[in-house]
Parts: C-alpha cells; sequence; structure tokens
C-alpha cells in the first residue's frame, strides 16, 4: 500500500483522501506499511493452530466492524457538514459589504465545512484494504492446509489494522475540520448580531433626539 511519511503528514494525506473523490477504486495511502510476516509458524499442534486462525477470524471481524461504524459515523458528519455548509452560505449576503475581517472568517468557515464534508465522502467511497482468505487460493496452497492458513490470517490482520487507524484519522480530522467551522460561523453570526444591534440602538438613540422638545420658562417681562 502506498504510505505517507515526512512532515505535515496528516494534512496531506487528508488532501489525498479528499481528491480521491475524483478518481475512484485506487488503493488510498497509510500512515505506515504493514510489516511483512517473514517468518513461518513454529511447529504447533492442530489444537494450537486451530486456535490461532480462529483469533484470526476475531481480529478480521472486529476490523471490519470497526471500518463499519466509522463509516457510518462518517455518513451522519456528511450529512451535518452539508446542513452547515448551506447555512454559511446562506448568510453571503448579510456577511457581504461588512469588515473584511468578517469577510475572511466566513469564507475559512465555508471552507472548513467544505473540507470536512469531502473526507467524511471519501472515508465513505474509498477502498479499505482488509485481509480476507480466498477460499480456492487457499485450496491450491500449500500443505499442510491448516498451517498455512494460519500463516495467512498473520500476515493480514496487520494490513487491516493499519486501515482501520487510518480511515479512524481521517474521520477525526472531518470530525475537527466541522466542528472548527461552526465555531467560525457561531463568531461571524455574533458579530454580525452585534454590529446590527448597536447600529439599530444608535438609530433609535438619533430619532428620540430628533423629536424630543425642549421646554423652557417664559421670560419674564420687566
Amino acid at each position: 500500500m502506498p504510505v505517507i511519511t515526512g512532515r505535515f503528514a496528516e494534512a496531506r494525506l487528508y488532501l489525498l483522501y479528499c481528491a480521491a473523490l475524483l478518481h475512484p477504486g485506487h488503493t488510498m495511502p497509510t500512515f505506515a506499511e504493514p510489516e511483512p510476516h517473514t517468518r513461518d509458524v513454529p511447529p504447533l499442534s492442530d489444537e494450537e493452530l486451530g486456535l490461532l486462525m480462529e483469533e484470526g477470524r476475531r481480529q478480521i471481524d472486529r476490523q471490519m466492524a470497526d471500518l463499519d461504524r466509522i463509516r457510518n459515523r462518517s455518513g451522519a458528519l456528511a450529512t451535518v457538514a452539508l446542513a452547515l455548509i448551506a447555512a454559511v452560505v446562506g448568510r453571503f449576503a448579510d456577511v457581504l459589504g461588512r469588515h473584511w475581517v468578517l469577510i475572511a472568517l466566513w469564507a475559512i468557515s465555508c471552507l472548513l465545512a467544505v473540507l470536512s464534508v469531502a473526507g467524511a465522502a471519501s472515508v465513505l467511497s474509498a477502498r479499505a484494504v482488509l485481509g480476507r482468505v480466498d477460499t480456492r487460493l487457499a485450496a491450491q496452497g500449500a500443505r499442510p492446509m491448516r498451517a498455512s492458513l494460519a500463516e495467512a490470517y498473520v500476515e493480514m490482520v496487520s494490513t487491516g489494522e493499519e486501515t482501520v487507524r487510518t480511515f479512524l484519522t481521517v474521520f477525526r480530522d472531518a470530525v475537527t475540520l466541522a466542528v472548527t467551522a461552526a465555531l467560525a460561523f457561531f463568531i461571524v453570526l455574533a458579530s454580525i448580531e452585534l454590529t446590527d444591534s448597536s447600529v439599530k440602538n444608535s438609530d433609535e438613540t438619533g430619532q428620540k433626539c430628533l423629536t424630543s422638545t425642549i421646554c423652557s420658562a417664559p421670560l419674564s417681562l420687566r
């Protein structure tokens, strides 16, 4: 599998996952290459080999369940982030013409929300590399079959663990971007409300001054 390392590896990997929406079907990169299992399984009894295979199946089933949970949560996150984008874009007319700082904060909020949706969608649609046993290949494999299957499970579980860890990291980053976008949008809304409230109070004060009457004492005649 492709591996992303070096400086800003997490940010670069997240952007690659977002860009993968335009090129579906490619094998997605991870943070580390699964360590290959180069040693043979030591001589074990049939009972021990059966126990090793059972634990391997359980670990692979858990990896698939973890991946399903991550994807289900990503679907919910994508829905929330899309609603956030609609809310942010809906206030464009209110933001236009304001101070440039407020416009920049609104643009940042919109960009982060879009990146959050892209990350969540990539988790839903990206190809996940998990360990699986091909029955046909297993039947054509080395003998004894139980020992070769046990060794295959040992090799496959590390690949699934790395894939699940990477997908979980992308989902976590998407949540962080969505929360940051929401906070920035709330700051924009609060600033708009405060500005409009101060302008309204100033207008009301000016109107009161224009319509107020001044009572003066009558001049005394000498």
